[in-house]
């Protein structure tokens, strides 16, 4: 029992580390990437100002690009969760549009965060197009829900996907704004207005 408590201590203590490293990379590449440029930013930059080596920066992020990124699985997570808990059988749109707006909370609680992260982004071209990439994702979950067969009339997937693909385009015109604004001004309202379009 005694040696199990050690195990189990030292299992935490280990855990601990690694999160504490793993954080390290984040805000150090982040921190050069605002300073010098994504582009302009070495995998060994990163490593240096964390005194670790370039192995073991390998070791948390597959790519440097990973690194900008590292919010992603979050929130696409995030954002299914929100889509199955507004599903909305008889008007999927409805439950669509309350899913984002619900999604807008966590955009504005982490402001600061994702001000730091779209100033990265857009100086990159490489991370424009990693980002429009991603985004595919979240349109695709847009588009999943709308064809879902628990909707009394599930759409046809073309029509799903246009769709979608019209309220992503929607959304980012209205997050657009919202970066321009330095993450100002009202999101929710930013929000409201963008997608009163598809009412």
């Amino acid at each position: 029992m005694c040696m199990l408590f050690v195990m189990e201590k030292q299992n935490s203590l280990r855990d601990r580390k690694k999160e504490k490293t793993r954080q390290a990379l984040i805000d150090a590449s982040l921190k050069l990437f605002l300073k010098n440029g994504y582009d302009n930013t070495t995998v060994d930059d990163i490593a240096e100002h964390v005194e670790v080596s370039r192995r073991t920066f390998f070791r948390y992020f597959q790519s440097k690009e990973a690194v900008v990124f590292t919010r992603h699985e979050r929130r696409i997570k995030l954002f299914r969760q929100l889509l199955e808990k507004h599903f909305c059988p008889e008007k999927p749109l409805d439950g669509v549009r309350a899913a984002l707006m619900e999604f807008a909370e966590d955009y504005a609680q982490n402001a600061e965060a994702l001000r730091a992260e779209w100033a990265i982004v857009t100086a990159s071209p490489i991370l424009i197009a990693k980002d429009v990439e991603l985004d595919f994702e979240f349109e695709s979950a847009i588009a999943d829900t709308l064809m879902d067969r628990r909707c009394i009339q599930p759409y046809e997937e073309l029509d799903a996907r246009i769709i979608a693909g019209a309220l992503f385009g929607v959304i980012r015109a209205a997050m657009q704004a919202w970066y321009s604004g330095d993450c100002k001004q009202d999101l929710f309202e930013i929000g409201r207005k963008a997608l009163d379009i598809f009412k």
